[in-house]
């Protein structure tokens, strides 16, 4: 079955709606079986609309900006949970918004979530950063902002200390990444990719390809104006959503960006152990 991630839409206080070539990826009819919202997605009717035309399975979780209710029908409202939990496969997913995450985004932090909840997977949205990892046989999944919204936090500063720890990883996870194109597929039927081909389960295929982030840190005081263009840098972000295709204890997700005008596919295979 595949699940939708989104998160941190903002609309319309921050941005306007998805990019369209998302819009034509993810609103194919019958296609996707169940969508999860991680906060801050619930402001705009016609967000919410186009959301249950994709599916009518939609899941909730309350983000800092979201409203405390949402209207089920014309004369009923029902509460947003703070966090929930999903039953895909073999699979138990716990589902939040990082503002309930202290400190935020914080790898060990969210691993004791994913213990109080005991679920093997965990989606939670709030940082406009998309991220995917494995920690003590657990996955970890942001799928950023779906529109591209900007973020109120400060940036996050780069530890700048020669031979400083990382965060803490698995290699449990194997990666590789392709290049969207074109329609999203139009029927249910799978095709196994040639090879140097990865599947894209919205239909789309591409070239394999690997963005690359060519920014660097700045010495200090190099530039009069280096603030600015910090605070300008904090402001940027990149459209993104995942996508869960979840058969039986494998768990295939792919995450979607769009840059420069382009939809990139990344894709990450979770194996339960």
């Amino acid at each position: 079955m595949l699940l939708l991630a989104l998160s941190d839409a903002h609309i319309p206080e921050r941005a306007i709606d998805l990019p369209h070539k998302f819009k034509k990826l993810i609103g194919v009819p019958n296609k996707i079986q169940q969508v999860v919202l991680l906060g801050n997605c619930t402001k705009s009717h016609s967000f919410l609309q186009f959301v249950n035309q994709i599916s009518p399975n939609v899941v909730s979780v309350r983000g800092e900006f979201d409203n405390k209710t949402l209207a089920s029908s014309k004369t009923s409202r029902e509460e947003i949970p703070l966090n929930t939990i999903l039953k895909q496969g073999d699979f138990t997913i716990g589902c939040c918004n990082g503002y309930t995450i202290v400190p935020k985004s914080d790898p060990l932090s969210l691993l004791t979530f994913a213990r109080q909840l005991n679920v093997d997977i965990v989606l939670w949205g709030g940082t406009h950063n998309v991220e995917a990892y494995t920690l003590e046989g657990k996955f970890f999944i942001n799928p950023g902002t779906c529109t591209g919204a900007f973020s109120a936090d400060w940036p996050a500063a780069q530890d700048s200390e020669p031979g400083a720890a990382e965060q803490p990883r698995s290699d449990a996870a194997e990666t590789t990444t392709q290049q969207a194109s074109g329609e999203a597929a139009q029927s249910d039927g799978r095709t196994t990719p040639s090879a140097g081909q990865t599947e894209d389960p919205s239909g789309a295929h591409g070239p394999a390809t690997q963005p690359e982030n060519s920014d660097s840190a700045a010495e200090p005081n190099a530039h009069p104006n280096a603030g600015a263009d910090d605070f300008d840098e904090g402001l940027k972000n990149v459209p993104s959503f995942c996508l869960l295709d979840i058969q039986g204890s494998t768990c295939t997700l792919y995450i979607y960006t769009y840059v420069d005008d382009e939809v990139k596919v990344d894709k990450i295979v979770y194996n339960k152990g």
